[in-house]
């Protein structure tokens, strides 16, 4: 006769393989609610660093506005005033904060603040694009 490695002999799940039933589950409900956010932040501090890179053709508010469709895009919540550039002669720096709220199941309420910082030359242009 064939046995169930997870039943026991009258049929009910053994304890270790509840166990590890139980915490395989929590493993993927934990990377189901974390990973989303950090990859979102990841893909929009590339977006950041990108745009700082051609900011010499675009005004301080187009820039913001193109970095705010891009966080849009990637879920993250962002305001214009979680934005902040700061241009000057040759270079320009700007920094993103923002908070990432994860809730988990029972109502349990993660805040994790975020901060992109990204600092770049200014390429010479003949014009700024609006």
């Amino acid at each position: 006769m064939k046995t169930n490695r997870l039943l026991d002999q009258k049929g009910v799940i053994r304890v270790k393989a509840l166990f590890w039933i139980v915490f395989f589950a929590a493993l993927l409900y934990g990377a189901y609610k974390i990973v989303p956010p950090y990859v979102s932040f990841y893909m929009t501090k590339t977006d950041v660093e990108e745009e700082a890179k051609i900011a010499h053709m675009y005004s301080d508010e187009s820039l913001a506005q193109r970095i705010l469709r891009n966080a849009e895009a990637w879920s993250v919540p962002l305001t214009k005033d979680d934005i902040e550039i700061i241009r000057n002669r040759d270079s320009i720096s700007i920094t993103v904060r923002y908070t990432d709220r994860i809730v988990f199941i029972g109502g349990f309420v993660e805040e994790i603040p975020r901060e992109i910082i990204v600092e770049s030359e200014l390429k010479e242009t003949s014009g700024v694009l609006q």
